[in-house]
């Protein structure tokens, strides 16, 4: 794989590696006219390089190509693998995001000739996923337990997509008041569906949950936050700025939103 620097190229690598950081060496310094951005990018690339030099590194970040085909093949597919890889790998990794480009389809989207359609990604989510869920379901951890158990995985858009008629050009646009997210792993109960929309996915109809409104996205960080053991409701007065800083903010740019975690998920 690109990020993972063969054995043979490891001499060499690190070479040029030393030879960049002579090279630039005055720019990365406290009296450097470019200031802390230039710092904190240089900081950030050094983290990288550590994170390269791990031996367990290039293990986690390595795939077969049995397991791309198993993945579907794409993309998205070697991210999941990868994340997989992590999640088995237990080696500090709290939090793994995974995307999958290309659902923007406000043109064209069920037109089979276009390399990127809606069936093309359906199908790419659809094998990925399977062979995640799958794999962490069947893997064990040390005490016992599947990977599956002790990890949340949430699969979700933006938002939702218009409803009933294609727009002009052949696609759906962004909508706002209505969109699916599925849960899995992490203790959530499996098989059950929260709320419902009307026949056309046009407004919801049934909130499915005790805070009897739709479920926001702010609700679903809160979701996340506490699966990880963090207090979503914090907030940190004492930052640089002097402007408070909220885990979750509690308003919209119009109303009070007053987020809430979806125990429902878990009972």
């Amino acid at each position: 794989m690109a990020f993972v620097v063969p054995e043979e190229e490891r001499q060499r690598f690190t070479k040029r590696w030393d030879f960049l950081q002579r090279l630039d060496q005055a720019m990365r310094t406290p009296a450097t006219p470019f200031g802390k951005p230039l710092l904190d990018h240089s900081n950030y690339y050094l983290g990288a390089y550590e994170m390269m030099k791990r031996p367990e590194v290039g293990k986690i970040l390595q795939f077969t190509e049995d397991e791309h085909k198993r993945y579907g093949s794409s993309s998205v597919g070697d991210a999941c693998v990868l994340a997989r890889n992590l999640v088995a790998a237990d080696a500090g990794a709290h939090f793994i995001a995974v995307a999958h480009q290309g659902w923007d389809l406000h043109a064209k989207e069920y037109d089979k000739t276009q390399k990127i359609n809606h069936y093309t990604l359906c199908r790419e989510l659809d094998d990925c996923y399977a062979a995640l869920l799958d794999d962490l379901a069947s893997a064990k951890d040390a005490k016992g337990r599947s990977l599956l158990d002790k990890t949340l995985i949430v699969c979700m858009g933006e938002f939702g997509r218009t409803p009933g008629d294609l727009n002009p050009n052949k696609g759906r646009d962004h909508y706002r008041f209505a969109s699916t997210s599925v849960f899995s792993g992490g203790g959530v109960k499996g098989g059950r569906v929260l709320g419902a929309t009307d026949d056309k996915g046009a407004k919801v109809i049934s909130p499915g949950w005790r805070r009897k409104r739709s479920i926001y996205t702010e609700d679903v960080v809160a979701t996340i936050y506490s699966a990880l053991g963090i207090d979503w409701s914090k907030r940190i007065t004492n930052t640089p700025s002097g402007r408070a800083f909220d885990y979750i903010e509690v308003t919209s740019a119009t109303d009070f939103i007053n987020p809430d975690e979806v125990s429902e998920l878990f009972v």
